[in-house]
């Protein structure tokens, strides 16, 4: 019986199926509107390089946030236009989208490269949800299909793997001016805003009293609290990044006997 080179196999099966290929990162940002706002989300990708194909399905909750239009194409992706072939939008009224291309130069061989944190394109929506509500923005197979819509990214002769980082819009339900004014206190907008390592989230006291700050991560879970006596005037505290779950948009709270206000934060 003929032997079979198992190494030579294993490295010609690695090959074929791209395994150690760079993975092409695809990105959406996490997002605060207001309601009613009309706004844009750029889908973003890093180490996307001599990539000849892409395809895959965005979906987002309707009821939240409602589609618009495709715009902000890279201008360095030939071939790729909101036409039906690269963005099937039939399906956009009900939260999803799907989007494929493909692009490959068959004299050099070469496919497309694009800077790390280029925006592949942009959708536009309409924030049509409650205050408070929010919507996750998801990349995934569609497998409503058969066969199904996957998530797929190709160099022309291998399949690439693809990491995915999902984004959320939220809407927003606060205030936008610096400050809330009430009867007992002056509740400012914490600075700065949005923050990565650390803020500070000041107020002003009419008079020395017993006052409670919270904060909420967006589920309405409580991530801190303090609550003291505080004497009139300004008082200054300091909020850093691992107080809070992770990064999000959170809702902090100042309590008195006779008033309550409450503003939104970001942490990056």
């Amino acid at each position: 019986m003929k032997k079979i080179n198992v190494s030579f196999l294993f490295i010609a099966l690695l090959a074929a199926f791209g395994l150690q290929a760079q993975a092409v990162s695809l990105v959406m940002p996490e997002k605060t509107v207001d309601p009613g706002q009309t706004f844009s989300i750029d889908i973003q990708a890093s180490d996307f390089d001599d990539i000849a194909s892409m395809q895959f399905t965005i979906f987002w909750n309707p009821s939240i946030i409602q589609f618009q239009s495709v715009g902000n194409l890279n201008a360095n992706m030939p071939d790729f236009s909101t036409n039906d072939v690269n963005f099937n939008v039939s399906n956009a009224p009900n939260g999803k989208l799907r989007v494929s291309w493909y692009w490959f130069d068959p004299t050099t061989n070469t496919a497309v490269t694009l800077a790390d944190n280029s925006t592949l394109f942009s959708l536009n929506f309409k924030a049509v949800g409650g205050q408070g509500t929010n919507s996750m923005l998801e990349i995934a197979d569609d497998t409503t299909v058969d066969p199904p819509f996957t998530v797929e990214v190709a160099n022309y002769d291998q399949i690439v793997p693809v990491a995915i980082d999902n984004g959320k819009v939220t809407i927003s339900g606060v205030n936008a001016s610096k400050e809330s004014i009430t009867e007992d206190f002056i509740l400012f907008q914490n600075n700065p805003n949005p923050f990565s390592e650390i803020t500070y989230i000041s107020f002003n006291l009419t008079i020395g009293s017993d006052a409670h700050l919270t904060i909420y991560d967006s589920n309405g879970k409580v991530v801190m609290q303090e609550n003291k006596f505080f004497p009139a005037g300004l008082s200054r505290i300091p909020v850093q990044r691992d107080m809070l779950n992770s990064a999000g948009s959170y809702l902090y709270t100042l309590k008195t006997e006779r008033a309550t206000a409450t503003r939104q934060l970001i942490m990056q």
